[in-house]
């Protein structure tokens, strides 16, 4: 019966496990939506329409501004230290090249159905 018990306090360990998501991922998934929040706010803003250079420049003033909002965030209000992402720098680091990529596929595709030039 001792046995039976402990599987029984195993699988309550897991399903209480089931719904979260650990802290690595949640940082990561947070990062691929504050890319594509990076891209919106972009448009939104009307940064494309101010030519390659400026708008590339906005870009990447938009792209630093709220990455560094994700960071303090992850850092801040999540209270994800080195200690939680086992890292010294994990909070700034981890997600940050779907953070751009996401980025830049965001800034393209709403650019791309916002501001359609006739052929």
């Amino acid at each position: 019966m001792s046995s039976t018990g402990s599987n029984l306090a195993v699988q309550t360990a897991k399903e209480v496990h089931i719904g979260r998501l650990p802290p690595a991922s949640l940082v990561y998934w947070l990062r691929l939506g504050f890319g594509v929040l990076a891209g919106v706010i972009y448009n939104l803003a009307g940064f494309g329409s101010l030519g390659v250079g400026l708008g590339t420049l906005s870009m990447i003033t938009v792209g630093i501004g709220v990455y560094s909002v994700s960071v303090f965030l992850v850092k801040n209000l999540l209270g994800y230290g080195p200690e939680v992402l086992k890292g010294p720098n994990k909070h700034v680091t981890i997600g940050m090249g779907s953070y751009i990529i996401w980025m830049i596929f965001t800034t393209i595709l709403l650019y791309t159905v916002l501001n359609p030039h006739p052929s």
